[in-house]
């Protein structure tokens, strides 16, 4: 059901309504379109109740060196301030904005996040493209019926992302870097189609799906599903003389591309219901299915109207009914690396005590935060699996390489920082743009994970010494019980080459 925005803006004014319903909504910030969808959640179950599509072609502005040109930018950010008012009654605790791949790619995304902060008062998250593909199969299985092992397709302006799953689970995924906007840049220049063009374009796509055929034939699937803007216009047009919808074939896929060579350029494309906004997208978008399908050797593909967004608003309901998926990404990441779970409960017994001491002078209260340092607590030491000495630089390439389900790119990346330095040099990451996260903050959250584990590290002990902590702005003093450290001099050594590391974060460490 489509509303006003006067009557959505209404609704969202009541989150929480008498009869145990609320709202939730997701904004999806693609490489083509902006998509922003709002729901009202019944007895367990999503009700979408209105959408709204920005046409932005944010993809359109990045050039070859991945630097976002300036139209490009004020395009997008002139959606979010259109968009600003009907999100003004949402807050973050039940509005989730995610941004794909032209602001994973772009060398100068963080200009754009500046922009949109001026205009839009929401955090935008940038997801990595296998996070991408995971929330666009949550949104194609929720709306699906369970039991059937499926292939999903998903070609945005960006990025294809190609997902295997089964009920909620994935099995395999992967996100190539093709797609419509920028095929039609590179092959379809100025809008003109040829039988040459398409020739090198699925090529193209095939060159970016090859490494994962192999794998993604032994997972196997019942059913190919396709989603997007992109599918959807091709399954409407090969469904246009059929009395009901139906998936479509490979040699309907070809023979569509044979019509839109016969039109030579998209200027000319004369098809029913053909959106304006998709005539110069059309082929790229064919020639990369068309790669896909041969090489994986599709030969039905349906659609589905679902994707992102209501992946997105899905993982909302979930967080708000059961836990939160970032939690189960950790657990199940510290299980597979056989985390010794004794020694991560007494680090963070004493990292709660230090943090409770400093969260109001450091301004830790935020939220985020406390679960930032949580998560690091609990997988420090995955890299112990792979080798004790050094694990530390370990811990962090994992975490850095391995798909953190619910993580976006910020998040993944100030986890792996700081599990990266828990002991030993501090190393600073070159060009690193905190933008969601602040820079000082995560500073402190170190201060305290690695005060944490240097007064856990003798695992012998089964007690932590009863210390006082005390903080400034920019200090901690940790005051130990009489003749505690004249007892145990490694520990003394320890916290006095701590001071020098913890200097070059901005704070001073005493301890007596």
């Amino acid at each position: 059901m489509t509303q006003s925005l006067k009557q959505i803006s209404e609704s969202i004014s009541d989150i929480k309504s008498s009869n145990g319903s609320y709202h939730i909504g997701a904004l999806d910030i693609g490489s083509n379109s902006f998509h922003f969808v709002f729901a009202r959640v019944v007895n367990d179950n999503l009700q979408i109740l209105h959408s709204e599509k920005y046409r932005v072609r944010l993809a359109q502005g990045l050039d070859d060196q991945n630097l976002l040109d300036h139209a490009a930018i004020e395009r997008g950010v002139k959606a979010l301030a259109d968009l600003a008012p009907l999100t003004e009654k949402l807050s973050p605790d039940n509005f989730r904005v995610v941004a794909t791949f032209t602001l994973r790619q772009a060398k100068n995304a963080q200009a754009f996040l500046d922009a949109a902060a001026k205009v839009f008062p929401f955090d935008i998250e940038v997801v990595s493209g296998h996070e991408e593909a995971r929330l666009i199969y949550q949104g194609v299985a929720h709306y699906l019926p369970p039991a059937t092992q499926r292939l999903i397709i998903d070609i945005g302006g960006g990025s294809t992302e190609c997902v295997i799953g089964k009920d909620l689970q994935t099995s395999q995924l992967t996100s190539l870097n093709i797609g419509c906007v920028s095929f039609a840049r590179l092959y379809f220049a100025n809008g003109h189609i040829t039988k040459q063009a398409f020739k090198r374009a699925i090529l193209h796509a095939k060159q970016e799906i090859e490494s994962h055929v192999n794998r993604f034939k032994a997972a196997g699937w019942h059913e190919a599903v396709g989603t997007s803007g992109t599918l959807k216009t091709i399954f409407q047009q090969l469904n246009l003389h059929r009395e009901a919808n139906q998936p479509f074939n490979l040699a309907e896929l070809r023979g569509f591309k044979d019509q839109l060579i016969n039109f030579g350029h998209a200027d000319n494309i004369q098809l029913p219901n053909l959106k304006e906004s998709r005539r110069h997208i059309i082929a790229p978008g064919v020639a990369i299915l068309i790669g896909i399908a041969e090489l994986l050797e599709i030969n039905s593909i349906d659609y589905c109207d679902y994707s992102l967004r209501e992946g997105v608003l899905s993982e909302q309901l979930e967080a708000i009914q059961f836990d939160d998926i970032r939690d189960r990404t950790i657990n199940s990441l510290s299980t597979r690396f056989n985390v010794d779970a004794q020694q991560v409960n007494k680090v963070k017994t004493l990292a709660t005590r230090i943090y409770q001491a400093t969260e109001k002078a450091w301004q830790l209260n935020k939220k985020a935060y406390k679960q930032l340092l949580n998560w690091a607590i609990w997988v420090h030491e995955i890299g112990y699996d792979i080798n004790p000495s050094g694990y530390h630089k370990h811990s962090r390439y994992i975490l850095l390489n391995a798909d953190l389900a619910g993580f976006n790119v910020e998040q993944q990346q100030a986890l792996a920082w700081l599990v990266g330095n828990q002991r030993k040099k501090i190393q600073f990451e070159d060009q690193q743009l905190w933008y969601l996260l602040n820079e000082a903050s995560l500073a402190k959250l170190l201060v305290i994970l690695r005060l944490s584990i240097l007064l856990s590290q003798q695992r012998q002990l089964t007690e932590h010494a009863e210390i006082s902590i005390s903080a400034d702005k920019d200090s901690i003093n940790l005051t130990f019980p009489s003749n505690w450290l004249g007892e145990k001099p490694l520990v003394e050594a320890d916290l006095t080459q701590e001071q020098k590391q913890l200097s070059v974060l901005g704070i001073a460490l005493s301890f007596n």
